[in-house]
């Protein structure tokens, strides 16, 4: 009896909290930037961290796949329960430190969210989660803009091409394909945007490069950048010149996260339900 009591009033603390972290986030704009202080709250990070990351991989179904290149991709799949309805797809593309083969390494933080319980209740969706076997996208410098920008990699066009092959196996809504990601896996994103514009409804980038020469195309699709300004791995310049330039039919979203670096961006505002709830307010036409 005691360890329910336990448990009951550790959820119970843990709800507090993330309805006070809720709360301090209501005047944040669907769109625009924003500056976001960092929390202090280390005490809820680290233990819904720990939650997010004590999820059960075994909800996320084995897969592979070739594709027309010679660049072949394994993933892992996560299914809703009831899938009798049209239902969207989110696609996790992971950082660098996943590259491999192991089919496990890329189901980090974001994959997790998505997946757990409490996400799927409120946002039933297909989440699927590649892990590429080499960088799938490169870094070079915009000479015109001095700032870093990325370019595409073959195992990323073979990640499309997944895509569209589960569009015909899955009950997926097609107006309703959505995009995230984390730094190699976020420039990954901005480049699957700028590759197939007419695929997606939204993206969000997390501390990642984006691709500057499809900036007019990108400008008509909904993007979420969220950067910490002491970024330095992928510098926060380039993220800022993007949102700079893209920021013209008030379509884009950037979180500026203050005195966050690379590794610290999963902030407690970003462990809630705000990526999906902005993710899934987006309809493609």
């Amino acid at each position: 009896m005691q360890i329910k009591i336990n448990h009951a009033v550790n959820y119970i603390c843990l709800v507090v909290l993330l309805c006070g972290i809720l709360s301090c986030y209501k005047g944040v704009h669907t769109f625009g930037k924003t500056k976001i202080d960092k929390s202090a709250d280390s005490l809820y990070l680290k233990r819904r961290i720990a939650e997010i990351k004590g999820l059960n991989t075994d909800v996320f179904t084995k897969g592979s796949f070739k594709g027309t290149a010679d660049t072949p991709i394994v993933y892992r799949l996560l299914k809703p329960n009831n899938t009798k309805s049209k239902l969207p797809l989110v696609i996790v593309f992971h950082g660098s430190n996943a590259i491999g083969n192991d089919n496990a390494s890329q189901l980090g933080i974001l994959a997790k969210l998505f997946a757990m319980s409490e996400m799927q209740a409120k946002y039933p969706s297909f989440i699927l989660a590649p892990q590429f076997p080499s960088r799938s996208s490169n870094y070079v410098l915009d000479e015109s803009r001095k700032v870093l920008t990325s370019i595409p990699q073959p195992c990323l066009k073979t990640a499309l091409q997944l895509i569209d092959s589960l569009k015909n196996t899955l009950n997926i809504d097609e107006k309703r394909i959505y995009l995230i990601g984390f730094s190699m896996g976020a420039s990954s994103v901005i480049n699957a945007l700028s590759l197939k514009p007419g695929l997606f409804a939204a993206g969000i980038s997390i501390s990642g490069i984006p691709q500057f020469d499809h900036v007019k195309t990108l400008t008509n699709i909904p993007i979420w950048l969220i950067h910490g300004n002491i970024d330095t791995e992928n510098p926060f310049n380039s993220d800022e010149q993007f949102f700079k330039e893209i920021n013209q039919n008030n379509k884009t979203r950037f979180w500026e996260f203050d005195n966050l670096a690379h590794n610290d961006i999963f902030a407690p505002a970003l462990l809630t339900d705000e990526l999906p709830k902005w993710l899934f307010k987006n309809k493609r036409k």
